[in-house]
């Protein structure tokens, strides 16, 4: 006989539609906790048996759950110490997509430079991207990275206020040049997923003057969504930057 779930009167609540499989619940189940800054990146999970207990499954359910939660990143197995929650390296992505090198071949990190925070109405897009309804309030940051005193990628990046209002609080050089950090640092808000969709477009006139590009030039556009443990989004942001400096580099095994 198969070993059956318990269900004790004090056992923890499950999240997600009763209809779902158990370890499927126990999946979102963790991810809230996670989402909620319940666990922080670097925290240990209990151990597997006293999640059982907790939640009053069988060890079995507990694993497969644990088993996703580790191929989707969320959190990592480390061999003899346990199961700790992943903290996610989000840093300098988009710059991978462009090309600046110094006359010796290498590398250049464009630094990045706040140029406003503000409230603004919700348009269709963001509105759809972050779930909320057009026109609600929702964080602006303009953000233009430079190298050699020149903007060469423009960002306009768009955060729910009651999530983020921290950060029209705090001086740019409080936040600092990595948004992802400051979320979390100032604002208790971990990204654990992004999704990018790459296009490219007509610059328009405004792009074209602060990239000191013609009329007829090209732009790429990325448009990025970031999204918690629980996967609601976070973050939605638009990002161009002249298109022959554009690059992608992937590698597959």
């Amino acid at each position: 006989m198969g070993i059956r779930e318990s269900n004790p009167q004090d056992a923890l609540v499950l999240e997600g539609d009763e209809h779902l499989p158990l370890y499927r619940r126990l999946y979102l189940t963790v991810a809230k906790r996670i989402a909620n800054g319940e666990w922080r990146p670097g925290d240990a999970l209990p151990a597997e048996l006293d999640l059982a207990k907790q939640y009053g499954v069988a060890p079995g359910t507990i694993r497969k759950a644990i088993d996703e939660l580790v191929d989707d990143g969320l959190i990592e197995r480390r061999h003899g110490s346990g199961t700790f929650i992943r903290r996610p390296n989000f840093d300098n992505m988009m710059v991978r997509f462009f090309l600046f090198r110094d006359p010796a071949g290498n590398m250049i990190m464009p630094e990045s430079h706040i140029v406003s925070r503000e409230i603004v109405p919700a348009s269709a897009d963001v509105a759809a991207n972050l779930k909320m309804r057009e026109g609600d309030d929702v964080i602006k940051v303009t953000r233009h990275r430079h190298w050699e005193g020149q903007a060469r990628l423009l960002e306009d990046i768009f955060l729910p206020p009651a999530r983020f209002s921290a950060i029209l609080s705090h001086t740019p050089e409080e936040i600092g040049p990595l948004l992802y950090p400051a979320y979390e640092r100032l604002c208790g808000q971990l990204v654990c997923f992004i999704e990018e969709e790459i296009s490219i477009t007509d610059v328009s006139p405004d792009d074209a003057g602060l990239l000191k590009l013609s009329s007829d030039d090209l732009v790429v556009a990325i448009e990025r969504l970031a999204k918690d443990a629980s996967g609601h989004p976070m973050e939605w942001r638009i990002s161009r930057g002249e298109a022959r400096r554009f690059r992608y580099k992937i590698n597959v095994s």
